[in-house]
């Protein structure tokens, strides 16, 4: 795993109300706007390339929930947002 600068780890993508905190390099936190941890979006690569999966993070614990995925980490990212 590669050192982040800290422009590396503040860029991610954003959407309305969430955003998104790089905590490695195959690894995001999303947040509320409020600053809530809702969950996470991990990197995964397999024999079909790359993709990202979101994990929802339970209400009142530790444990995740897969949500969705995509071949972007934009796709992941709109789990969390939503219709």
């Amino acid at each position: 795993m590669a050192i982040m600068s800290s422009a590396q780890r503040r860029a991610a993508p954003q959407a309305a109300h969430v955003a998104t905190r790089r905590v490695r390099d195959d690894l995001w936190r999303v947040v509320s706007a409020s600053g809530l941890t809702l969950g996470y979006i991990a990197l995964a690569e397999g024999a079909a390339g790359r993709s990202f999966e979101a994990r929802r993070l339970l209400p009142g614990g530790t444990a995740l929930l897969s949500v969705g995925s995509g071949w972007s980490l934009e796709d992941a990212l709109a789990c969390f947002t939503g219709p």
